[in-house]
């Protein structure tokens, strides 16, 4: 029918990241990035309320995890991220059309069809800068 089933919630970013990582990251912990990073994502596009993102992301944090690896800086020898091969590597596998789940409300999910590159930049950006400033050491560094 020329549509993919949807990813699950966090899921583009983390198969990429379990494989940047040559599989160091866990898909739990991966899965926990993702979700994160989409959380922030659907919050700039105007989808998901702030408040409802902070609360998704305080939970992952109090349940142990860490929002951030430095494998999602990793580059490609032209200066682009690795991970936003995710996003093409999961529409291909799939067949069809991009499919991304993405939140409106905890518990209400939606799909979109595209990501926006700059706004994706911004969210893992912003990931990056909330661990400098939480100083959370569970981070897993890139390369062991």
């Amino acid at each position: 029918m020329g549509s993919a089933r949807p990813l699950d919630f966090g899921h583009w970013a983390a198969h990429k990241l379990e494989q940047i990582s040559e599989y160091r990251l866990r898909h739990g912990e991966a899965v926990a990035i993702g979700i994160a990073l989409d959380c922030l994502y659907a919050r700039d596009c105007g989808h998901l309320e702030a408040a409802a993102c902070d609360r998704i992301l305080r939970l992952l944090e109090r349940l142990g995890f860490s929002l951030w690896s430095q494998d999602l800086l990793h580059e490609t020898e032209d200066g682009q991220l690795v991970v936003l091969e995710g996003l093409e590597e999961f529409r291909e596998h799939l067949g069809g059309q991009l499919t991304i789940t993405l939140l409106h409300a905890i518990g209400e999910g939606f799909e979109v069809h595209a990501m926006n590159t700059p706004k994706v930049l911004a969210a893992i950006h912003e990931l990056r800068a909330r661990h400098e400033v939480d100083g959370d050491q569970k981070i897993i560094p890139a390369n062991g």
